[in-house]
């Protein structure tokens, strides 16, 4: 089945009219290259439980899910984040897993503790430390790293598939506006973070 999500680049935010709101999250984005590395993943679990495959451009980690948030919002949101730092450094995918619920496959880090990153759960602490500043209530539960792989998926155990780990350094931190659609998700790149490379 194709890909029905779609990523638009914006070099500007076009403004929502008043009385509109946008579905946004934060999330770290793939290269090019590392996101066809992690197609390769994709296409092993939609061989085994097939689903909506995700598309390449459409590939990330989520930090923080904020969903539909007034335009004043949003607008006061874009201008603030873009002095957030955003230090970045190499994550390592080891697992396939699976959410029942939603139906959906993603590839991890492993189940282990020593598995956890501590830039990666410094700056998901970090940035939920400034959006709770600015009003957002922060999510009960343990962050849980993971990119989405297929979406609307069949039975299985992920558990049973393998593949070698998978090492890639996110190319951009992210506020993406997600709009939903008859034909799927149409996602666009509201601002970014700037990125601070890890020493």
């Amino acid at each position: 089945m194709e890909p029905k999500e779609k990523l638009v680049h914006a070099s500007s935010f076009s403004p929502l009219q008043v009385g509109t709101s946008a579905r946004i999250f934060f999330a770290l984005w793939p290269s090019q290259a590392d996101a066809a590395h992690l197609m390769a993943w994709a296409h092993d679990a939609h061989a085994a439980f097939g689903g909506r495959i995700m598309r390449a451009d459409t590939l990330h980690l989520t930090l923080a899910f904020l969903g539909a948030t007034p335009a004043d919002r949003v607008q006061a949101l874009v201008q603030a984040m873009q002095s957030w730092p955003a230090p970045v450094g190499p994550i390592v995918l080891r697992r396939f897993g699976r959410f029942a619920g939603p139906r959906i496959v993603w590839a991890g880090p492993g189940e282990d503790d020593s598995d956890r990153l501590s830039w990666l759960d410094g700056l998901h602490q970090d940035l939920w430390n400034r959006l709770q500043a600015m009003g957002w209530q922060r999510p009960a539960g343990r962050f849980r790293p993971h990119v989405s792989l297929l979406r609307k998926v069949g039975p299985g155990e992920a558990s049973a598939l393998r593949r070698p780990p998978l090492v890639w350094t996110p190319d951009q931190c992210v506020l993406v506006a997600s709009q939903p659609s008859d034909s799927g998700s149409r996602y666009q790149v509201l601002a970014r973070m700037p990125l601070k490379a890890q020493l």
